[in-house]
């Protein structure tokens, strides 16, 4: 258990460093000021001080002189207030460990100690060392310099590698130091990932796919010795690719306390300096960077399970948002898409409940079968039934042959019900006999079907007051109602609408060619500010409102329909419909403007002409006849 004194005047301070510092192992020493700290440190004799740097009576800088002069091999890590470069720069001069500005995070500090606990480590491995080498000296003064370089390069790759966070440049910096010692042609590092089913690629390097197949690369770094080229040829193993060239070959493990981390295979044109204690030396150096080799790997990996996640958090498929709500909506697709289960999605018109459908039945079984949308407020009652169940030929006039219904089609897939509350009374009792058995006849016919087919159902209406009301049958509701999904309303996610606004550019962007690809602050403002009754279909509109209407690369306030100009003020049911309103008046003052000149307003607007002419015969405008 190594010793830790932790110099501070603020007892809180003291406390919680304590605490952490011993949950991580350390035997911790405190003090209150730096005249005790200093009788602790002469009794227990710690190898690491942490220190604030001020303190009453002596000071940080003070303790740090008095430590060095009791044991120079101390590590002391002084604590400095924000701005106070001066007095850290005079405590590194004076050979301090490091300096942690406050406020000191956990992390930092335990960084901090591990790097001195290193620094510790090797200072002790560099005496045992030297005092081996002097034992030799009298003896061997060729080959005691020799080890001095040695234990040079194995001191700086240890001080490098503490530093870097990268694999590359952990392995380039190897390699050259291992080049001072054997002189390769070739390297190929073989490292694997944290769980050893596959390895990591490197820039600049060859891919392991070279050495043949998995199971040979597998096997060269799984050794936990070196293999020359004699052993190279006892295994059998092929010399493949760029290997065939070199008349000598070798493999150096990395290994730390017998876990393999991969090895470094090394080839040559001349094997020379490829001696039993060169390649020993070698083995030594990549074992002391074995561990920190699998820290990068540990912390790339992470890295990119965050970015994963915070890729995931951001959406999901083509459903955008991270708000919390969006959160338990993405983790309840998941949950549910694995069953068979009745789901019934309700929310407000443009909230996405499609999306979300889509989304269930891509992560089921069945995505690899059919998605049948129906969209029931589409039929009139006459119509809803034959459309579902299908019909006979001969089953009513014009009915020339037979016809399959989307349930039939839906086998084994999936069919979403959309704006089921629209289903009349009579059609519903059906349904529910669908949904009981999962059998229906075709409409005229007498042959009872049998499919295997998931129901999602959505309403922008609360189905509960239907049922009250008398509209919608209270049994089928509950059919229906298995798992219960009710999306937000935008105005209740407004945090999502500069990720919905990112998605919608990009798309429209890929779309165009345009390369808008944001707003101005005052713009995404006057979205924020703006109540969406329309929802994220509304938002969609707007933009793409706007996208025509922009030329430059910024879509400005401006640009936007008048109903989201005016900042601050919330709007009601009653003004969506106003979207296309306003883009009708808009193009008739452009063309009065330029007189109905359609080329001009065209470039104006930054549209094609046959786009323009889509948008005249869409709002059938047409030149006023000149008198």
């Amino acid at each position: 258990m190594s010793k830790v004194l932790f110099i501070d005047d603020e007892e809180g301070i003291r406390k919680i460093f304590s605490i952490l510092l011993r949950k991580e192992g350390y035997q911790v020493f405190t003090a209150k000021s730096g005249e005790e700290g200093l009788k602790i440190f002469e009794q227990e004799m710690p190898p690491i001080v942490i220190t604030d740097i001020k303190m009453p009576g002596i000071d940080g800088i003070g303790v740090l002189k008095r430590v060095k002069e009791i044991n120079p091999d101390a590590e002391v890590i002084i604590i400095t207030g924000y701005g106070d470069m001066d007095s850290a720069i005079e405590a590194l001069k004076l050979d301090a460990s490091d300096f942690l500005p406050k406020p000191v995070k956990d992390e930092a500090l335990l960084v901090a100690l591990k790097r001195a606990q290193e620094k510790l480590e090797l200072r002790i491995k560099l005496k045992k060392y030297t005092h081996n080498l002097e034992d030799l000296v009298r003896e061997r003064t060729k080959e005691l310099q020799r080890a001095q370089e040695q234990i040079k390069t194995f001191y700086e790759v240890s001080r490098y590698i503490s530093e870097n966070t990268s694999l590359k440049e952990t392995i380039d910096f190897v390699l050259k130091k291992i080049k001072e010692v054997v002189n390769y042609d070739y390297a190929l590092p073989l490292i694997f990932n944290s769980k050893k089913d596959n390895f990591i690629s490197i820039e600049g390097y060859d891919s392991p796919n070279i050495l043949g197949n998995w199971t040979q690369a597998y096997s060269i770094a799984s050794m936990t010795e070196p293999m020359d080229m004699e052993r190279w040829r006892s295994k059998r193993l092929p010399l493949t690719g760029p290997l065939k060239k070199f008349s000598y070959i070798a493999s150096i493990p990395i290994v730390k306390e017998k876990e393999v981390m991969g090895s470094i295979i090394l080839a040559s044109y001349d094997s020379s300096s490829f001696s039993a204690q060169n390649m020993r030396f070698i083995y030594l150096m990549l074992s002391q960077t074995s561990g920190v080799i699998r820290r990068i790997i540990l912390q790339d990996e992470q890295l990119e399970r965050l970015h994963n996640q915070i890729k995931m958090l951001s959406g999901y498929g083509d459903i955008i948002g991270k708000d919390p709500k969006m959160q338990r909506i993405y983790q309840l697709i998941l949950d549910i898409a694995p069953s068979n289960a009745t789901v019934l999605i309700q929310g407000e018109s443009g909230t996405g409940k499609e999306l979300v459908a889509r989304a269930i039945h891509m992560n089921s079984p069945r995505k690899d079968k059919p998605f049948v949308v129906v969209n029931c407020s589409a039929y009139p009652q006459t119509l809803i039934e034959s459309e579902l169940f299908g019909y006979e030929k001969g089953a009513f006039t014009g009915a020339t042959q037979r016809k399959l219904g989307r349930f039939e089609i839906a086998h084994e897939g999936t069919i979403f019900l959309d704006e089921v509350s629209e289903i009349p009374l009579p059609s519903q009792v059906k349904i529910l006999r669908f949904l009981q058995f999962q059998e229906f006849e075709r409409l005229g016919g007498t042959e009872t079907i049998k499919v295997n087919v998931r129901v999602i159902a959505a309403t922008n209406k609360d189905l509960g007051e239907e049922v009250k009301k008398g509209n919608f049958r209270e049994d089928l509701y509950y059919r229906l109602n298995v798992i219960p999904i009710n999306l937000p309303p935008l105005r209740e996610r407004k945090g999502d609408i500069p990720l919905l606004v990112e998605y919608f550019l990009k798309r429209l962007s890929t779309q165009s060619g345009k390369g808008i690809k944001e707003l101005s602050p005052s713009a995404m403002q006057s979205l924020i500010n703006y109540n969406w009754p329309g929802n994220v279909r509304e938002l969609e509109n707007v933009l793409e409102y706007a996208f025509v209407l922009t030329k430059g690369k910024i879509i400005e306030a401006k640009a936007l329909p008048p109903a989201l100009r005016s900042s601050g003020i919330i709007w009601s049911k009653d003004k969506i419909a106003s979207l296309e309103d306003n883009e009708k008046k808009f193009l008739i003052e452009m063309l009065n403007e330029f007189n109905w000149n359609k080329l001009q307003v065209a470039k104006r607007l930054g549209i094609s002409r046959s786009t323009l002419y889509a948008k005249l015969k869409k709002y059938n405008l047409k030149a006023p006849v000149q008198k």
